[in-house]
């Protein structure tokens, strides 16, 4: 998986994403985060490009990395709770 960073300034960063589900994921989960100012993204087109990560904030960079560690916490909490239940 290869993403790609078009724009990376003073509060704004943009992110080429090369799969639609993850890019939602990890905007939502940016959303749960406090002083962000924009978080969105947006299909070029729906087959043939990759979707696009606008975060606007004051550090929009701690902002993509805490929201793809929650994911990563999320993830292992969900796979301990699958392992509980199949024993």
């Amino acid at each position: 998986m290869k993403l790609e960073v078009i724009e990376n300034e003073d509060g704004k960063l943009k992110i080429k994403v090369p799969d639609l589900t993850l890019v939602n994921l990890v905007n939502e989960n940016i959303w749960h985060q406090k002083g962000i100012d924009v978080s969105a993204y947006a299909p070029e087109h729906p087959y043939l490009e990759q979707p696009v990560l606008l975060v606007k904030a004051k550090n929009p960079k701690k902002a993509v990395l805490d929201a793809i560690g929650q994911i990563q916490d999320d993830a292992k909490d969900l796979k301990k709770q699958f392992n509980a239940q199949m024993k």
